[in-house]
Parts: C-alpha cells; structure tokens; sequence
C-alpha cells in the first residue's frame, strides 16, 4: 500500500488542480469586450487584419492600434475570424496551451536529469499554474481581458513553447534543422505582444543562453544540441524588441508628456522594485504561499528514493542559491520597463509576470530540497508526513476552487446585460437611429472599465468612442 500511495496522492493532486483549471476556463464562456477590447476589434472591423496590424507604421491617430503588432494582428485575426466567440475561448485557449508548454518542457528537461512519471510533471505543472492564476495580482485582466492577455500570459505561453522546442533539441541525437523555422517566428510574435514581456522574455533567453554557450565550452551534449536553436530564438526576440522600439507610431505618444527616468538609476530602481513585490507577495498571501511551497516539497519528497538523489549539503545550498538570483533578476527585468518610462511598479496585470516568476523559483527549490530530504533523512515517516501535508494542500485547493466558482453570478450579470446592450443597440441600428443611449454595466468587480470612462463623455452626451466604432453609429450614451 505504501508503494502505491505516492501514485495515489499524484492522482488526487491532479484531479484537485485540474478541476480548478476547468472552473477558471468555464468562466471564460461568461466573457465580453471590455476597454480596449472595443478599440481593437473596431480597427479590425474597419480597416481588416492586416490594415489594423499595419498601423505600427501609422504616425497619425487613424485607429487605435500601435507599436505591439502581434497584439494588434491576433486581436484582429480573433475579431474577423471567430468573433465574441474567440473571446471566450480566450481563457480555455490561455490555460490549456500554458498547460501543453509547461508540461512538454517538464518532460524534456526530466528526460535530461532524473526520469519522472507523466502524471507527476502533469500534477506539477498543473500546480503551478493553478496557483499562478489563482493569485494573480489581476486574474480577470491576464485570463479574461483578451487586450491583458495577449501581452502578458500569452507572452509566457509563447515563450513555454519556445522553451519545449529547445529542451526538445536538447534530447536529439541528431538536432532537427526544422525547429528553427518554428521557434524564429514564434519569438518574433513573442516579442512583440508588449514591452514588459518582451524585456522578460529577452531576459530569461539571454541567461539561458550563457549558461549554454559556458555548457557548449565545456562540451556538454545538451548544450551542443540546443545552442542554435537557443540562440535563434535570442536572435528573433532581440529583433521583435528592436522593431517595438522604432515602430513609427511610437510618435503618437510622444506628446503625452511622460517624464522618463534617468537610464542610469532603473537598474536600482527595478532592483529595489523587484525585492518589495517579493516581501510583499509573501508578506500578504503567506498561507496559499506556505501551501503551494508545502505541495512541491512534498511532491519532491514521495517521487524521489534515497537512490535516485545524488545531492549534497553543498550542491544544495548552490542550487538554492543559484535558483533565487536567476528569480530575482528575472523578477527585476520586469520592473524595468516602468521603471524607465513612468517612475513606478508595473501595474497589477504586468506584475503577473512576476508571479509566475517567483512561483516557479519556488516550486523549484522546494522540490530541490524535497529530493535532498528523500535521501538524508530516514524513516517512513518522512513519506507520511509529506502526504499529510498535500492532502492538507488538496482540501485547501479545493476551497480555493470554491471561491473561483462564487464568481460565476457577477460573469453571468455583465454577460446578460452586455448582450442585452448589443441587442439594443442592433435594433436601434437597424431603424435608422445613430445616436443610441444604452444600459451602463458595472465593472467594479473586475476592475476593468467597459465602453465609457468613469468621467467625461458618454455618461452625459453622445460618444463616438471605440464602443460607437465597433458597432458603426454617430455616438453612444448611458442611458440614465
């Protein structure tokens, strides 16, 4: 019975969390257009794909779209090609292709290190992006909000992907020349989702390709194997950051008067800004923190015999070291954008990015000690104990479950009264009536604006905003 109970608590775990991932996809079915939503699928109606995406040279306002040509293009393919109901897809899309990165690259570097079971890379990865979005500083805006996804999760699910491709390299005999052509257009889409995302994934590429190269020089296969597709994948990001920064229509706001931050002082102010998300983070959420930490380590503990580990007290304290710098500068690029460009954090969508990060240097050490522990220290206690602790974990996930679902009456609220809206407004439409005056929709909860502003136009007169834009009249109007 003990020798089954590790597959029996992996088995558990992966129902518990993928449970949790199915709610957060369902709720993607409740979803709508909200703030730029609007601006970008009215430029993709207007002026089509590869107009709207071609704005990046535009030095005038003639649409909304800018500098961000991948946002633009898959905003714009999302709206001609499926509409509302790619919207809603966005979610169950988001989850189940971060899923597919996270496990593919898991099992590719498993295959490299120690081999592990399918289902424990799955419950792994399941984990980690369960409590990823779980504690997400704005779920709604990087799972829902298709204007927040694109530059935030969807930046990481390329990037997961990238990564599956050059860990894949890592474990061929012979490198498949064919990778390259997938992994250069897929970091030139990568990098030009955002710039936050961009400077972080460049960021990442770029440690990861001088660990390699120094790999490369000491004649390790894996790094021999994987170094030219890495570097492609560097080569195409730096090209995507480059072609963000002289976009044309990076004119259009340049009048808006931003005071930037001397270059000199980002670097200590992103370092300074990447150490408080962090004493905040754990400061704040300690006990989803302790549970997640809880979970890895005991994962690390029942999947791994006394044979199986060849750490010391030594390789350990380097690992753990090791892991928290790369996290940390990591956690540091992210901040740098904003840093530069207005003096402060990046917003709460922005610093998800940094969540992700610090979960998965979490989830790492925790598991590294949880393999030492396998080894060093005797007794079937150990096992049990671990086995207590994530059934603690599961019934604590569960309840976190719970409280994702209660959500569901405010998605399906702004979902009636927005299609009701959208019916209003085609009827109206279709009498001749260009001015329309429509039901406001409280977005309180998601703290995401809808088609008007909290202020100005629209509340008291007519607006040709991107909603009017959107649905081709003169002007809109909350109605009062």
């Amino acid at each position: 019975m003990q020798k089954k109970l590790p597959s029996i608590i992996v088995l558990l775990g992966n129902i518990t969390v993928l449970a949790g991932l199915a709610v957060l996809a369902y709720l993607g079915f409740y979803n709508r257009y909200w703030a730029d939503d609007w601006c970008y699928s009215a430029d993709a109606r207007q002026l089509g794909t590869l107009p709207a995406t071609l704005q990046y040279f535009d030095t005038e306002d003639t649409g909304y779209s800018s500098n961000r040509y991948s946002l633009t293009f898959f905003s714009a393919l999302t709206e001609n090609t499926l509409g509302m109901f790619g919207n809603q897809l966005v979610a169950t899309l988001t989850i189940s292709l971060w899923l597919i990165g996270l496990v593919w690259t898991g099992w590719n570097i498993s295959k490299l290190i120690k081999p592990l079971p399918f289902a424990v890379i799955l419950f792994a990865s399941a984990l980690l992006l369960f409590y990823n979005l779980y504690l997400s500083p704005q779920r709604f805006q990087i799972l829902y909000w298709r204007s927040g996804v694109l530059p935030y999760s969807t930046a990481i699910v390329f990037w997961m992907l990238i990564l599956g491709f050059v860990t894949h390299q890592m474990n061929q005999e012979t490198p498949a020349r064919w990778v390259n052509y997938i992994v250069a257009p897929l970091a030139f889409l990568a990098a030009g989702l955002g710039e936050i995302s961009c400077v972080f994934l460049f960021s990442g590429t770029t440690l990861l390709l001088v660990a390699t190269w120094r790999a490369k020089k000491q004649n390790q296969a894996w790094a021999e194997r994987s170094f030219e597709t890495l570097f492609i994948a560097w080569l195409f990001l730096l090209l995507g950051m480059i072609a963000l920064i002289v976009s044309p229509s990076n004119a259009r706001v340049a009048d808006m008067n931003v005071k930037r931050s001397n270059p000199l002082i980002v670097p200590f102010v992103s370092l300074k800004h990447a150490i408080d998300f962090i004493v905040f983070s754990l400061k704040d959420l300690p006990l989803p923190h302790a549970v997640f930490i809880g979970m890895m380590l005991g994962l690390g503990i029942i999947t791994t015999t006394a044979d199986d580990s060849t750490l010391t007290v030594k390789r350990v304290a380097i690992l753990l070291a090791f892991t928290t710098l790369i996290t940390y500068l990591l956690i540091t690029a992210i901040q740098a954008p904003s840093a530069y460009f207005y003096s402060a954090t990046p917003d709460p969508r922005g610093q998800s990015l940094s969540r992700f990060t610090l979960l998965l240097g979490i989830a790492i050490m925790a598991w590294i000690v949880g393999m030492w522990a396998a080894k060093n220290i005797t007794g079937q206690w150990l096992v049990l104990a671990s086995v207590v602790v994530m059934l603690a974990g599961f019934a604590y996930t569960a309840r976190s479950i719970t409280n994702i679902y209660s959500e569901i009456d405010g998605f399906i609220y702004r979902a009636r009264v927005w299609d009701e809206r959208d019916a209003i407004i085609a009827t109206e439409k279709a009498q001749g009536n260009m001015l329309i005056e429509v039901p406001a929709i409280d977005t309180g909860l998601i703290h995401t604006r809808d088609m008007f502003g909290s202020t100005g136009k629209g509340w008291k007169q007519f607006s040709l905003n991107c909603g009017a834009r959107y649905y081709g009249v003169d002007g809109l109007k909350v109605k009062q």
